[in-house]
């Protein structure tokens, strides 16, 4: 056990910049509550509600989609978000299924340089085996991650799950999502951004080679991702002055 901590330590993201990710992510929330756009968490985001009450301890972006219904509502955000000190990713059009997000503000870097992605997925409401279902609106993401479709009465109503220092909205029912789509709660992988790819491979050949991975440790699977203590604001503290 001893061995794994050591491991997935080299992973972890780091509690200051944690704090950054957590401040950045209560922004965008309010945001999309204030634009009555209902959210729903999805892919990794979903997983670490459910089994980490936060982000997954190596993870370093938030997921969640939200309705096609709601894109004009998304497009209203867009033309504020400079204001509260966030910017457009790689990712920038409604059209391509994928509005991503990223901090450049003061109040919310704290002096840092740190990066992170917000990404909005577009849900598109299609008909899976008699059901209907939120799938990528992206034909590419649709082809990438076939099974990562969740039956739109698994997401609403939704829920209400912990997410570190504040809540988040996320599926009803996740259960037989995870199933379908490879999120699993009994056992983890580790899965990180370009940046982080040399470190993450380093991490998973050691722990294959103690035979560890995937990871089924109870300690691993319940870790809580730390983050050094902030305070959070309503959201015109961080308007950009």
């Amino acid at each position: 056990m001893d061995d794994i901590k050591r491991i997935i330590a080299t992973i972890t993201v780091p509690s200051k910049k944690r704090k950054v990710y957590y401040t950045f992510t209560h922004v965008m929330l309010q945001l999309l509550e204030k634009h009555d756009i209902k959210y729903f968490a999805h892919s990794g985001t979903m997983l670490g509600a459910v089994r980490h009450e936060g982000f997954i301890p190596w993870d370093d972006d938030v997921d969640v989609m939200i309705d096609e219904n709601d894109s004009d509502k998304l497009a209203a955000l867009m033309e504020e978000i400079e204001s509260f000190g966030i910017r457009f990713g790689t990712s920038k059009t409604i059209e391509s299924g994928l509005v991503q997000f990223v901090p450049f503000g003061a109040k919310i870097l704290a002096g840092s340089r740190y990066f992170m992605g917000f990404d909005v997925f577009i849900g598109e409401k299609i008909e899976i085996s008699e059901k209907t279902v939120y799938h990528y609106k992206s034909s590419d993401f649709r082809r990438w991650f076939g099974q990562r479709y969740v039956a739109t009465d698994e997401v609403f109503p939704r829920k209400k799950y912990r997410f570190g220092p504040m809540d988040i909205w996320g599926m009803s029912r996740p259960d037989d999502y995870f199933q379908r789509s490879g999120f699993r709660l009994d056992e983890a992988i580790i899965g990180v951004h370009k940046s982080g790819k040399v470190t993450a491979d380093a991490a998973i050949a050691e722990l294959k080679a103690i035979s560890a991975y995937p990871i089924t440790d109870e300690t691993v699977l319940s870790l809580s991702a730390p983050y050094d203590r902030l305070e959070l604001f309503d959201l015109e503290h961080y308007r950009v002055t």
